[in-house]
């Protein structure tokens, strides 16, 4: 097999494209029915080619159709490079900024970007590292980093391709390096790399149970606690790209019952592609992995196949129509001499995404029907949930492809090509590069003494649940919150707002400026507050350890016995109870008991995927009722919800102007506390009712009272009907 040379980069002139060819060429055997030289030659005594068989009637088009497909051909469409989504908006994002320095400059861009100099590329980055205003006016962070800076140029040397069709000439590539350290020390950047965290399977754990036990994490709908598991087993197993696992689609997902070749029971087997996603020159081949099912697994909560197909239950996306449950799948079996039965999914769901976003509706939120979920969506729930586990560093979705290539690169049951092959890079260059971390996980003093390297310390030395402090601060308090008002810019900015505010009588919203003001103070006691945040982090990283310390040698005693972390505690809604408790309960000691634990699992996965969180919940006013001595928790809770409802509902029926939104009352997929919640008047209800619900009802959507089960034709009619039979107005 030849060997695709590699081509030389070390220098910056080179105008050859190190870019892979279109083509893979491969010494395979040509097929002797389709050999190119098996051609016949037959030729007329006029010496003419007899070329009648290229004008049989069952062809498609004429010659002059083809001749005149050479004419109209645009060569400018295929002159361009094919990138991906994102780097075309990285691409577009430099060209944009070059025209708003031209602008700026009074120059014209192309003429400028055409005859290109050193003084023009240093007085455009310089202009670049100076703005503080994006679209739109927001503000925005700026580079703070000199490989952004690198990224930025390497960027612009494409922009500069595209716009002229020529490259950058030789001598300022061999300059810009000066220009750019330049650069660097004026703006004080920071020449540091980001740590390649990783996050191995001990992590994982730990941030999968905070995931599911957590009260301080709201999420608008439950489906995206269970695909932000899913999502990280998924990673952390297969080493994807997020985007890739985040394009997944029903028709990537092959479920099957495996037969077990050593004689035990059958294998729930779980198979999914994933296309490559960065896309140059096309797409990539796609990998698929199989995933087969662990029987006596010690937990749950690492498998993927409990939430994938939880997932399934819940989309009812099975082809069959009776199987509807997971207990069905333990009276499945497979034929004598076949190996396995395959579970086909729904042709009608083969293209809905697997992980999706949720959207808000007139009646709370709804997991939608086919918009994936987002990156950036995906990145902040993942930062959340490792900020309330304690974990020092940002557990973002890289963390777990750097884990898992790290795990594969130190097994020996994978060489470097499948490793190569799993992670798309080219060779295992691109791992050392950007992917192995820089901190030495080997026991270097004892390999070099002749000892046995102490390997279990070595790994708890360096994965992310070292640095765990559940009492590291993960948020602001009151007064702390309340204190950055004290920030002399938006002092300024507040007594603008109250000018207007006296000066307009109850007018001021309806002035133009009024809105972005508002917005100028909300984007600032947020930064304020979250600089505030990272300050306090920063500081107890410092000072506790220290403090530790001192509490210890003065004779301070730990408890022995701190009990287990994870708990079901009284607060949790009973949907997240039965979640916790079914997927973290110990594994049988029978296949049947096993096997019905994983069923009762996999359900509960599935009525979770249909409960409305509903966000971040206000603080409720006064205090909880006191709990009689000897009676069950969950009796008590169970009868106080009813109690509760019952009111409630009597309430939003008789009361002239209630406090209570009948929409949120009817909402059974919303949290108690949602349902029974209490405004502090009828005007804030109104604002509510207003803002939450009226104002998401859309064009199509299903117009109703659930308190009064029963249809209503348009959004006035809801209107009509909430003011004469519920007493809310709008």
């Amino acid at each position: 097999m030849r060997h695709r040379q590699q081509a030389d980069c070390s220098s910056d002139d080179s105008n050859e494209s190190d870019i892979e060819s279109c083509f893979d060429s491969e010494d395979e055997e040509s097929d002797p029915d389709t050999n190119p030289t098996d051609v016949d030659t037959d030729v007329e005594g006029d010496n003419r080619a007899d070329i009648s068989w290229l004008l049989d009637e069952d062809k498609d088009h004429s010659p002059e159709y083809y001749l005149n497909q050479e004419d109209e051909f645009d060569e400018s469409e295929y002159m361009d490079e094919d990138y991906s989504d994102n780097s075309c908006l990285l691409l577009d994002f430099i060209e944009e900024r070059f025209f708003q320095y031209c602008k700026y400059t009074c120059k014209d861009p192309e003429r400028t970007m055409r005859d290109i100099s050193l003084r023009v590329i240093n007085a455009f980055f310089d202009w670049l590292l100076n703005q503080r205003r994006g679209k739109g006016g927001r503000r925005v962070r700026g580079v703070r980093s000199a490989n952004t800076l690198g990224t930025y140029w390497k960027v612009f040397r494409l922009v500069h391709e595209r716009a002229t069709g020529e490259k950058i000439r030789g001598e300022i590539n061999r300059k810009i390096h000066r220009i750019l350290r330049k650069l660097v020390k004026k703006h004080k950047l920071t020449k540091g790399k980001r740590e390649k965290t990783a996050m191995y399977v001990e992590d994982l754990v730990e941030y999968l149970q905070t995931n599911l036990t957590t009260m301080k994490k709201r999420y608008t709908h439950g489906r995206h606690r269970i695909q932000l598991a899913l999502f990280c087993q998924l990673a952390g197993f297969s080493g994807n790209r997020p985007q890739a696992l985040l394009n997944l689609r029903y028709q990537d997902i092959i479920v099957t019952l495996l037969r077990d070749p050593n004689g035990g029971p059958h294998r729930i087997l779980i198979e999914f592609t994933c296309e490559f996603t960065k896309q140059f020159l096309g797409v990539k081949d796609a990998n698929k992995f199989p995933l087969p099912e662990i029987i006596f697994d010690p937990s749950l909560i690492l498998s993927p196949h409990v939430f994938l197909l939880g997932l399934i239950f819940a989309d009812r996306a099975f082809a069959a129509p009776n199987l509807t449950s997971a207990g069905q799948l333990s009276r499945l079996d497979i034929r004598p001499g076949y190996q396995q039965l395959e579970l086909l999914l729904k042709p009608s769901m083969l293209d809905i995404p697997v992980f999706r976003k949720s959207v808000r509706t007139g009646y709370g939120y709804e997991i939608s029907s086919h918009e994936p979920l987002s990156y950036a969506t995906l990145l902040s729930l993942m930062k959340a949930v490792g900020v309330i586990a304690g974990f020092l560093q940002p557990t973002r979705p890289y963390c777990l492809r750097y884990g898992a290539g790290n795990e594969f690169n130190q097994s020996g049951d994978v060489s470097d090509a499948l490793q190569n092959m799993m992670l798309q890079h080219a060779n295992i260059d691109t791992f050392i590069k950007h992917y192995l971390p820089r901190r030495v996980t080997a026991d270097v003093r004892a390999i070099v003494s002749g000892y046995e390297p102490q390997k279990d310390l070595m790994r708890a030395a360096c994965r992310m649940t070292r640095w765990i402090d559940p009492n590291r601060p993960q948020n602001l308090t009151r007064e702390q919150s309340q204190s950055v008002d004290k920030h002399h810019r938006l002092r300024q900015l507040l007594a603008q707002r109250a000018r207007w505010n006296r000066r307009f009588k109850g007018a001021a919203t309806k002035q133009p400026r009024y809105g972005s003001l508002s917005s100028d103070i909300v984007n600032l006691r947020q930064r304020l507050r979250a600089a505030l945040l990272k300050k306090l982090r920063d500081q107890w990283d410092v000072e506790n350890p220290m403090n530790e310390v001192e509490l210890q040698l003065s004779g301070l005693k730990f408890n022995d016995n701190p009990g287990t972390k994870v708990q079901v505690v009284d607060e949790m809604p009973l949907m997240q109870k039965r979640l916790v408790e079914t997927v973290m309960t110990m594994p049988g000691t029978t296949v049947e008991e096993e096997f019905r634990w994983r069923n009762a699992a996999i359900d509960a996965v599935a009525a979770y995927c249909d409960f409305q969180e509903g966000g971040a919940v206000a603080m409720p006013r006064g205090r909880p009722p006191t709990q009689a001595k000897g009676a069950c928790p969950q009796l008590v809770a169970v009868d106080a919800e009813k109690q509760a409802l019952n009111a409630a509902m009597l309430l939003v029926f008789t009361e002239e102007r209630p406090t209570i939104c009948f929409v949120c009352l009817g909402e059974a997929s919303l949290p108690f506390e949602k349902r029974v919640y209490s405004f502090a008047s009828p005007g804030d209800l109104t604002k509510h009712f207003k803002r939450k619900h009226l104002s998401n009802i859309r064009g199509g959507d299903w117009i109703g009272c659930k308190v009064c089960r029963m249809s209503l034709e348009h959004k006035m009619h809801l209107q009509n009907h909430a003011a004469r039979i519920h007493g809310t107005v709008s």
